[in-house]
């Protein structure tokens, strides 16, 4: 109430609204999260692992337990240590049980990773020794019981003092022992041992030295021992072989074939040309799903470029007339000869001139080549015997009893003999009357029966050429039954001979094999 120009008047309060436009403006991104009024969702579970527990064993002690000392009771278990390891439900007729935890030797703690649920009241010590020295170690050195040692065949293992993680190392090729805190190195001829046990092979200050638990350093290696064995039993003077048995593949000097196998699936079409991806091949083959291979007369290949023609009409069969299992592989192998300039204990080979390809390592064989030089087949020691006595044939390179008073006229037609054909052998042509004979030879006996009257030729089956030639025109006459001709023969084949060893022990492959090439260069 108030009173103006005399009169009185009364206020009252009135609300005024004012609306006043703003625009907010807002920086980042703006999440919006928003679900249908009617969705619904299903229980969800989580597993939680149950968490380790850590058990103080020894409190207010100092000194180190001392490895499988320790029995524990807890909760109707008895648990007992082994190099560390905590292992509970010991059958004691199997000597087994279940692995639970570790031990902390030095730290006087055990570590249970599994446990039952729901077990309460304290833990039973029942056993539980200490040691006041002579616990752990940093560095070891010992000797073998026996030398030499096989290489890379020793294995060390320890448990840290701090951790009792268990750490396994392995001697290589070299010698060398590395793995984690592990490091030193193994003499295989006198079974020496030296090991320093460092997080930093190069520290020689100590700090970054491990403590590892010296009764529980294990070790296993395998010693070499050499046996007699009868030279009558290997066929030659076990003097002449190494004294471990061992044998050298690859020297420096010698001449290495690096050759590779290559597979291309093919489909045939008769009068086709494959192109293969590289060219200057060794060998080209085709072989069905089985590994047969195909007829020879079904395909040409030409292996400075690299290419396969299929025959035209093709017929898909092996060299027998039997059908091919499909599909149909191409196989070509490249290969490469040159000298091995210098070997190492590793496996690795240096050689003297580059490899031509690019190989893949894995599927890349290396074989060491025997060389001969240049070698020829022949015909020699040829020489006549009146007299051939079938019970005890005369197989030596000289003459028994009388010459024939016939003779093959050797020097107007010498016996032919080629490289394809020939083998290394002793013959003998046996008359069994005026003008026919048996052709025998040592090892294969009778292979073939001829006269004077024609060209002798016998047919060697793994070449298809014959083994010699013997031409009618030089036979003569005046030949008579159990008259014989003697002569040997040579291989173009250097000799060789191949022993093959098997380590003593179970069988680990069943089907353990090695392939011989012979090869050959002709001007």
């Amino acid at each position: 109430m108030g009173v103006v120009a005399g009169k009185r008047y009364k206020s009252t309060p009135r609300t005024v609204t004012t609306v006043v436009p703003r625009q907010e403006v807002f920086g980042g991104t703006l999440m919006v999260r928003a679900q249908a009024a009617g969705a619904t969702y299903e229980s969800q579970s989580h597993s939680v692992s149950t968490p380790a527990l850590e058990l103080d064993l020894l409190p207010g002690v100092a000194d180190p337990i001392v490895p499988g000392s320790l029995v524990l009771q807890w909760g109707g278990e008895t648990y007992i240590d082994r190099a560390g390891v905590l292992f509970r439900a010991v059958n004691t007729s199997t000597n087994a049980g279940v692995a639970v935890g570790t031990v902390d030797y030095l730290g006087r703690k055990a570590t249970l990773a599994s446990y039952p649920a729901g077990i309460s009241g304290g833990v039973t010590r029942l056993a539980c020794l200490t040691s006041s020295a002579g616990f752990s170690t940093t560095e070891l050195t010992f000797r073998t019981p026996g030398a030499p040692l096989r290489p890379a065949s020793l294995q060390i293992t320890v448990v840290r003092a701090d951790t009792a993680e268990i750490v396994t190392a392995t001697a290589d090729l070299n010698g060398n022992i590395t793995g984690g805190i592990v490091h030193g190195s193994v003499d295989i001829q006198t079974g020496i041992v030296r090991l320093r046990f460092t997080t930093d092979p190069l520290d020689v200050s100590g700090a970054a030295s491990v403590p590892v638990i010296a009764s529980l350093i294990t070790y296993n290696a395998v010693v070499q021992t050499s046996l007699p064995m009868s030279a009558e039993l290997l066929g030659l003077d076990p003097v002449r072989l190494p004294a471990d048995g061992r044998v050298p593949v690859y020297r420096d000097g010698d001449v290495l074939v690096i050759q590779h196998t290559a597979e291309t699936e093919a489909t045939p079409v008769a009068g086709d040309t494959v192109q293969l991806p590289r060219i200057y091949q060794a060998a080209i083959e085709v072989v069905d799903a089985n590994g047969v291979a195909l007829r020879p007369d079904q395909y040409t290949t030409d292996r400075e470029l690299g290419t396969l023609t299929w025959a035209d009409p093709f017929t898909a069969v092996d060299a027998e007339g039997n059908p091919l299992t499909s599909p149909l592989v191409i196989r070509d192998r490249v290969e490469h000869m040159t000298v091995c300039t210098e070997v190492q204990i590793t496996g690795a080979l240096g050689i003297g001139s580059p490899v031509p390809w690019d190989l893949p390592a894995a599927e890349t064989v290396v074989s060491s080549a025997v060389t001969w030089g240049d070698l020829q087949a022949r015909v020699y020691n040829w020489f006549t015997q009146k007299a051939w006595n079938t019970g005890s044939p005369n197989w030596t390179d000289a003459q028994q009893g009388d010459s024939t008073t016939a003779q093959f006229n050797l020097l107007n037609y010498p016996i032919e003999i080629t490289n394809i054909g020939a083998i290394s052998g002793k013959w003998a042509i046996i008359f069994t009357g005026s003008s026919t004979f048996n052709v025998v030879e040592e090892q294969l006996g009778v292979i073939a029966t001829g006269t004077t009257g024609s060209d002798c030729s016998p047919i060697n089956p793994a070449t298809g050429s014959p083994y010699f030639v013997i031409r009618a025109a030089g036979w003569g006459t005046g030949w008579a039954a159990s008259n014989a001709v003697r002569f040997n023969t040579d291989a173009c084949l250097g000799p060789m001979w191949i022993v093959r060893t098997v380590v003593s022990g179970q069988g680990t492959v069943e089907d353990d094999q090695f392939k011989i090439q012979i090869r050959g260069d002709a001007d």
